[in-house]
């Protein structure tokens, strides 16, 4: 997959995680009292599976090296 094209997918997924991230934090209550709790988990851990990938390939791309991105979370249920 060409640089520009590695670039543009982790940005999308990057901020399809933020979002997702500033939604579970809006109301932190309803969030772990729902019945949605395991599924935004889910898709949050597969948004960052998707991420990590994307941060893979983009370095294998670069020549030289580059900017590794490594996304931590934090356990949202503790």
């Amino acid at each position: 997959m060409e640089l520009q094209t590695l670039q543009e997918a982790l940005k999308v997924e990057i901020q399809v995680h933020q979002k997702l991230v500033a939604q579970m934090k809006q109301d932190p209550q309803i969030f772990f009292l729902s019945n949605q709790n395991a599924d935004l988990k889910k898709q949050l851990h597969e948004l960052q599976a998707k991420i990590t990938a994307l941060s893979e390939k983009q370095v294998g791309e670069r020549e030289g090296g580059g900017i590794f991105l490594t996304l931590c979370s934090k356990d949202m249920s503790a």
